[in-house]
């Protein structure tokens, strides 16, 4: 059994203009479909997250979509899932998808995408059980964020270094040899 099987995947629902975002995306669904993991997720038939699901679902993955109410009473649920978690709100669904993920996987996204990353790293640092956590960082698309924890670390308003907090990989190829040692 593979240690990392359980993906739960944080990004955005919008539709970047960067083709690297799309391609990113992807290539991270083809994998985790191919390698028959399960992709736990947001459930949205929107933007990267659609892309993300049609990728994993048409390489032969499983896909857990937790869906809040808001985005049921819209009618954009996602129809790649083989199961629907329904949830009351956007709180629900992020403390779902990290208490059901053996793994945390953030890739490009906005507020909501930042939103989840900092739960997850905020639940670590008190002590609650944590996930790893990891940025996809094609072309340098959290490079910012990164900066920004390393100043905050710099002013003793993080206690950890951001290389302490989370795993950062630049493509494909190293998110393999990170979950899979190869």
């Amino acid at each position: 059994m593979m240690k990392y099987e359980k993906i739960g995947v944080f990004l955005s629902a919008n539709s970047p203009v960067d083709d690297i975002c799309h391609q990113a995306v992807r290539e991270v669904g083809e994998w985790i479909g191919r390698t028959r993991r399960t992709l736990i997720y947001g459930g949205a038939k929107k933007g990267l997250m659609e892309e993300l699901a049609q990728a994993t679902k048409q390489s032969g993955g499983r896909i857990f979509g937790v869906v809040p109410e808001i985005v049921v009473n819209r009618n954009l649920v996602s129809e790649t899932l083989d199961v629907t978690i329904r949830t009351v709100d956007l709180a629900d669904r992020k403390s779902i998808i990290i208490e059901k993920s053996d793994i945390l996987l953030a890739l490009p996204g906005g507020v909501g995408t930042l939103d989840e990353v900092f739960t997850a790293l905020s639940m670590a640092s008190i002590g609650y059980p944590s996930k790893p956590v990891v940025l996809y960082n094609p072309h340098g698309f959290w490079n910012s964020l990164l900066d920004l924890l390393a100043d905050l670390h710099h002013k003793g308003m993080l206690r950890d270094r951001p290389q302490e907090l989370l795993s950062v990989v630049a493509n494909l190829e190293e998110l393999q040899q990170l979950l899979d040692g190869e």
